[in-house]
């Protein structure tokens, strides 16, 4: 979506919303398929809501579940070959199989005992790093460490949004805020609602990478977001280095990343928080970096808030965008009298954004907006869970 911000050609565009141009097709199942259960070894109790990923011989995934209340999970190769199952979840270790080899139409049952090898980042000291990226020695192992953990919380979001059956119900919103980030404005409300995509997307990474967060198109300026795909993306990870920090909340931890000085597009800055004790990625805050502007910016960027659903599926359930509304400042006059041309200054701040009100396992099809045409009326949607709105 596409807005102008009151006062100012200013223009917010996070593809909050966006048609949807192609109806979902089922595919057919691949010949070969691996299914099983996960466990934890030793007390054999099933693990639900991790990562269950079929990696081909080159390291590369090829399919992804997530696990049932029965750690179940079934997955399907694209040809017969050699793979390795992986196994990721949240604030544990990651767990590899041995090779297996799937021939053609072959279907395969393997059951996954992993240990139980709590990840800890309490433990974990924080010390800047400098801006060349250089990171060595147990600092280097402290940041991959975290990174690991916040990687796993992304790539479920960017699982859980590609999947046909969940149905997210949301609201959109728009206020003004002044200089000082203070509302001096109600907000606009916008109820909607999407079947198989999450409504928090942005634009593809290589447009972000090649022409910047901040772009501007047909005579306006449009400000995005990073989804998680983008932030996943082995384009942004080569453009940014990445630190840990210390915040205000001692049960945080941040994973800061900015850009790599030969920058020369609009780029963000930003700092990815997780729970210190259970290893979950709880927010993302970012800044835009190399705006040209003549006003303070510190306060332009955005915040990203994420949650883990009762099946173990992530998703991202409130998000901000803050842009600059930009006018003309009092004349000025020289020390001899003559009229100087007025300075622009930030009049206030555009914030729009939106929230995510309840998540359903659905029936229906990406791109129908009802079920009046389908000659056999599916069952109701299915409510997993519903947030509350905030006061």
């Amino acid at each position: 979506m596409t807005r102008r911000a009151p006062r100012a050609a200013w223009v917010l565009c996070l593809l909050l919303s966006g048609t949807l141009c192609a109806l979902w097709a089922v595919r057919p199942a691949a010949a070969q398929t691996v299914r099983g259960t996960l466990v934890e070894e030793g007390t054999d109790r099933p693990i639900p809501g991790a990562f269950v990923i079929l990696e081909n011989s080159a390291g590369r995934a090829t399919s992804s579940s997530l696990t049932g209340s029965a750690g179940t999970w079934l997955l399907r190769a694209p040809a017969p070959g050699t793979y390795r199952l992986r196994a990721d979840r949240i604030g544990y270790a990651s767990f590899r199989s041995d090779s297996l080899v799937l021939g053609e139409e072959e279907s395969a049952t393997y059951r996954l005992a992993v240990a139980v090898a709590p990840i800890g980042l309490t433990e974990l000291a924080v010390e800047g790093a400098n801006s060349q990226c250089e990171v060595l020695g147990e600092e280097g192992l402290a940041v991959y460490k975290v990174w690991e953990e916040a990687r796993k919380a992304l790539a479920a979001i960017v699982w859980t949004g590609q999947q046909p059956y969940y149905r997210f119900d949301a609201v959109h919103y728009q206020r003004i805020l002044d200089a000082d980030g203070e509302p001096v404005s109600g907000a606009e409300y916008e109820e909607v609602r999407y079947f198989g995509r999450h409504p928090f997307r942005s634009i593809p990474t290589r447009d972000l990478i090649l022409g910047g967060f901040v772009q501007q198109v047909s005579g306006a300026i449009q400000y995005y977001g990073p989804d998680a795909e983008v932030l996943l993306s082995n384009e942004f990870l080569r453009r940014h280095c990445f630190h840990l920090v210390d915040g205000s909340d001692p049960q945080l931890i941040g994973l800061e990343f900015e850009p790599v000085d030969e920058a020369r597009v609009t780029d963000i800055s930003g700092t990815m928080w997780l729970d210190a004790s259970s290893s979950e990625l709880r927010r993302l805050d970012f800044r835009y970096e190399n705006l040209d502007l003549p006003v303070d910016t510190r306060a332009l960027g955005g915040t990203v808030d994420f949650i883990r659903l009762p099946s173990g599926a992530w998703i991202v359930q409130h998000w901000a965008i803050r842009v600059p509304v930009i006018e003309r400042g009092p004349p000025r006059q020289s020390s001899t009298g003559r009229a100087l041309p007025p300075r622009r200054v930030l009049a206030g701040i555009d914030e729009g954004g939106g929230q995510v009100t309840a998540v359903f396992l659905t029936s229906r099809l990406l791109g129908y907006a009802s079920t009046d045409s389908l000659p056999v009326r599916p069952p109701p949607d299915s409510l997993i869970v519903r947030f509350p709105l905030p006061d």
